[in-house]
């Protein structure tokens, strides 16, 4: 209630800073509890050339390649990136103590991503991985040379059979797609636009730390092999498997919702947005 009341409040805040015939819109929030970094790629949180920022724990993905700051009006919620599929890619340096570089015994990995167009190769739109020995992973991605795209996770004891699990068939292109992958340990779940499209169990356990990176856009050690032609937005990631019932509402989500416990500037205000149709 008092998060709906401060909702509230910020919003009679900004219509008596921008007129009261100002039309604003109070988006759903996306799910918060076990969120871990979220790159919103809105404007103030990027130097193109250098990184963009996390804003819940100010991680930085270093920027590599030449990938484009996208206008709002090209993108899903406010600014986004548009990566060439040639160079474009995005390398997380983590913390001390590390956020990415750690045990996962549960994972989400979350993005909107808008695929221009296909290459004959394996793409990765986000992906944890220990490249070059490529043991532990847990990736979105799409491959058009073998037609088919997942959520695929390779831990300790066992790994995703791309042969049996995977959709058969491209990922579509040209229009905004709400791609999330939850694994709880023994589940994997694959979900389009909110609704789950893959669900299988490989009972792999744990992603154990040692070498953990995290790339947008390429794999994690760069070899511009797996790199996307596509803009991607809204990049978040969970320390637990998320429901389906909240993967729906993040589905529907702007942005998160305000928090006041919250001392991130970005983040508070980022979540008063107009409604965007895509």
């Amino acid at each position: 209630m008092l998060k709906k009341i401060l909702a509230v409040l910020c919003i009679f805040a900004l219509q008596g800073i921008f007129g009261w015939g100002t039309q604003l819109a109070y988006s759903v929030g996306a799910v918060e509890d076990g969120l871990v970094a979220y790159w919103s790629f809105d404007k103030g949180t990027v130097d193109i050339k250098k990184q963009a920022t996390d804003v819940l724990n100010e991680l930085e993905a270093v920027v590599n390649g030449n990938p484009e700051l996208a206008p709002a009006a090209d993108c899903k919620v406010g600014e986004c990136l548009l990566f060439d599929g040639s160079v474009d890619y995005l390398l997380v340096e983590d913390t001390n103590p590390p956020i990415i570089d750690r045990d996962w015994d549960e994972i989400t990995l979350e993005c909107w991503v808008f695929v221009n167009a296909l290459d004959d190769s394996w793409n990765r739109i986000i992906s944890l991985d220990n490249m070059p020995t490529n043991s532990m992973v847990a990736t979105l991605y799409y491959d058009d040379d073998d037609n088919r795209h997942n959520f695929w996770v390779k831990a300790g004891k066992g790994n995703t059979d791309a042969a049996s699990h995977d959709i058969k068939g491209d990922i579509p292109t040209e229009e905004w797609l709400h791609l999330v992958g939850t694994y709880d340990g023994d589940m994997v779940r694959y979900y389009i636009n909110g609704k789950l499209e893959n669900k299988y169990s490989i009972k792999a356990g744990s992603l154990t730390k040692g070498g953990l990176l995290l790339g947008i856009g390429d794999r994690t050690d760069g070899c511009d092999c797996d790199t996307v032609q596509a803009y991607i937005d809204e990049v978040r990631i969970y320390e637990r498997a998320l429901s389906a019932a909240e993967v729906d509402n993040n589905f529907r989500s702007e942005g998160l919702a305000v928090s006041p416990s919250s001392n991130k500037l970005s983040v508070t205000w980022g979540t008063i947005k107009t409604t965007r149709s895509r």
